[in-house]
């Protein structure tokens, strides 16, 4: 078991040695393939059999003694333990229509048009981004896309926003055309995966967010005190809904996100009609991602990117356990058992995991943030389902069930100052 876990160690940088000899490999499983190893990367050894056909196979799938001959062969060494596996790949350097590590625009895409850019210097050589397109209730600027630069790097996504779309006449049909031309813009000038586009935005914006997924290819969206205009949903997409406890669109935003069941998440601030911290929005993208590449598994064509996504998440962690243990051991608790991490990093996850699971409030905050999502649908969204923003309003239900998540989680960070306020009436800003 020892020797397993050291694999799945491995570090992930392709090694560049000469192929091996023509040899029988035998697999766990009891089969044998006669093949050539050309390399390995990222724990697969691309294989060249006898009539030709190439194909890669998980390390952890050969027997023990073919492992070691590999890992001798290519010189393959493990790094420090604890540490993450990546896949090697290396950063774009240069020739992109933008420059990475910077916000670009505004750029005139034609038709009146015009967006606001942010390309990661995480973006990878070779592999297509997902985008994250932002429409606001009052025009795009700068701040637009670099409120999520921190989850764009993270994450590797590429962040734009229209300049133009806002509320008001042209709303939502001539925000649209906005949309439709800056996304079409993107496509052609930087390398996006055309079936990852996400859109988000506040308020008019966040239902901007809606109506764009269902008329552009997409995989989803993250409205921010949002609604949906014309309560129309993809339910093969993902939604992850952020607004304010007391918001005037508390309901709709939860009726949307119930919409798409285990999809959706509702994820609350305290306050009223704002967006809160960009820190909530940074994760709002990280669990898009992972609920994408995690629900891919059978993908192969996707195991590099998870990979990183795994790396990057990981490290993130490290960094948020010294000052927000609680939020470390939520991400620890979502790759586990959303995401379900396996192979390489599974196992310094789990250690990880197991440390700040000893601190009782970690794994309540963990619990709560849960518990906020099912409050949502089953106190708010009911509330929603006729439509319309609500002011100055609750119900004896909600106040009771709100107080009684309160008490639960008291001395939570997090948790209980956010249970405490969702029973109070919906304000506006």
């Amino acid at each position: 078991m020892k020797r397993i876990i050291i694999f799945f160690s491995l570090l992930c940088l392709p090694v560049l040695a000469e192929p091996t000899e023509l040899r029988d490999w035998n697999s766990v499983a009891g089969t044998t393939i006669k093949a050539v190893a050309q390399s390995v990367e990222a724990g697969q050894v691309s294989l060249k059999s006898e009539d030709g056909r190439e194909f890669k196979v998980p390390m952890d799938k050969l027997v023990e003694d073919d492992r070691a001959f590999l890992m001798e062969h290519f010189e393959i060494k493990a790094p420090e333990p604890g540490q993450p596996t990546a896949s090697g790949a290396t950063a774009v350097e240069g020739g992109l229509t933008y420059p990475a590590g910077e916000v670009s625009g505004p750029i005139d895409v034609g038709g009146g048009s015009n967006l606001f850019v942010y390309v990661p210097k995480t973006l990878k050589e070779g592999r297509k981004a997902p985008l994250m397109f932002r429409t606001g209730p009052g025009g795009g600027k700068s701040k637009s896309v670099s409120a999520y630069s921190e989850s764009a790097e993270l994450n590797g996504w590429i962040i734009a926003a229209s300049v133009e779309s806002k509320n008001g006449p042209d709303h939502p049909d001539g925000n649209h055309e906005h949309s439709k031309r800056c996304v079409a813009h993107l496509l052609e000038n930087l390398p996006i995966d055309e079936e990852r586009v996400y859109f988000t935005g506040g308020s008019g914006g966040g239902a901007m967010s809606f109506y764009n997924a269902l008329r552009i290819t997409s995989a989803g969206n993250m409205p921010v005190i949002g609604y949906s205009p014309d309560k129309k949903y993809d339910k093969k997409h993902y939604c992850y809904g952020i607004g304010g406890t007391n918001d005037y669109n508390r309901y709709l935003t939860a009726h949307a996100v119930a919409q798409y069941k285990d999809k959706g998440f509702h994820r609350f601030h305290p306050g009223g009609h704002s967006g809160g911290p960009a820190w909530i929005g940074d994760e709002g993208i990280t669990w898009l991602n992972g609920r994408y590449l995690g629900d891919r598994r059978k993908e192969a064509e996707l195991d590099d990117e998870r990979l990183d996504y795994e790396a990057s998440v990981i490290g993130w962690i490290e960094k948020l356990r010294g000052s927000e243990p609680h939020r470390a051991h939520y991400w620890c608790d979502f790759l586990t058992k959303d995401y379900e991490i396996s192979g390489p990093n599974a196992e310094v996850v789990a250690g990880t995991f197991a440390e700040l699971s000893e601190e009782p409030n970690n794994v309540r905050y963990t619990e709560g943030i849960a518990e906020l999502d099912e409050f949502s649908e089953d106190y708010y969204a009911g509330e929603g389902e006729g439509g319309g923003s609500q002011f100055k309003h609750t119900t004896g239900r909600i106040e009771s069930a709100a107080e009684k998540l309160a008490t639960k989680y008291a001395g939570v960070p997090g948790i209980e100052d956010i249970a405490s306020k969702l029973g109070g009436q919906t304000v506006g800003k």
